[in-house]
């Protein structure tokens, strides 16, 4: 059955929450009109999340509530730490990096270290080397932007990465077990305040990631107008990145 219209708010209530908050509030997708506090406020007091009708981003939105539930709580709880704590309502680093993640984040799981390193240093050859996506490596979407921008998809997009180690048996796993612990994996995080800045977030090209594009030819990863050279202005780029790796462990 092809797509006929987008969900209504009644839509989404017709089906269990994601997730309560720290007060037992059910996570609920509601009309913004409904709604009389700042967004991440109106999530933490209440459970509402604002939800535009006919909008793609805002269906996204709710798709990753329901997939990553504690991720999603846990960046709340990372916004509202933040802004307690802020001076003069400025952002800074820790809420610039959270709203990357939340948007156009990426979770590459790898159980081979030297997969997250090529990722780092921006080896787009070792990365994207053939029969090792779905092996020993794979990409999870937590950003709803992104899947959005997989609506009409082209050259020059990228992600933000999280990199986590894991154990190669992940990979056994079913994609919802997957999932789950990705979920339970990242939500640690956030609330440890691994977190800190952008730059631990690594840049990704993701149509390179093989199935993600039809015509990934040598001409295609050869362009690098898309796959971008490691910078020179400092060691591989994104120096935080393999260093703050996440660990997955299974239990």
């Amino acid at each position: 059955m092809g797509f006929r219209q987008f969900p209504d708010h009644g839509d989404w209530a017709a089906i269990p929450p994601p997730a309560q908050t720290g007060d037992q509030q059910a996570v609920r997708f509601v009309h913004p009109d409904s709604i009389d506090r700042y967004y991440e406020l109106a999530i933490a007091e209440t459970g509402q999340v604002a939800t535009r009708p006919d909008s793609w981003h805002d269906c996204f939105n709710a798709a990753i509530w329901h997939t990553f539930p504690q991720s999603k709580l846990a960046m709340n709880r990372l916004h509202c730490r933040e802004m307690a704590n802020a001076l003069y309502n400025a952002r800074g680093p820790v809420r610039d990096a959270a709203t990357l993640l939340d948007e156009c984040g990426l979770l590459i799981a790898s159980s081979d270290p030297t997969l997250l390193d090529a990722l780092r240093k921006r080896d787009w050859q070792q990365l994207f080397a053939p029969g090792r996506w779905g092996h020993d490596i794979q990409a999870y979407v937590i950003g709803h932007a992104t899947l959005e921008y997989l609506l009409a998809p082209f050259p020059g997009l990228t992600g933000k990465c999280v990199p986590i180690m894991a154990p190669p048996r992940f990979f056994e796993l079913e994609l919802l077990t997957q999932i789950a612990k990705l979920d339970a994996c990242l939500a640690d995080a956030l609330d440890a305040d691994w977190l800190q800045s952008p730059r631990q977030l690594p840049v990704l090209p993701w149509l390179g990631i093989p199935g993600w594009w039809p015509e990934q030819d040598a001409a295609f990863y050869a362009d690098r107008t898309h796959f971008c050279p490691p910078r020179t202005d400092k060691p591989h780029g994104d120096a935080l990145s393999t260093k703050n790796a996440l660990t997955l462990a299974l239990d």
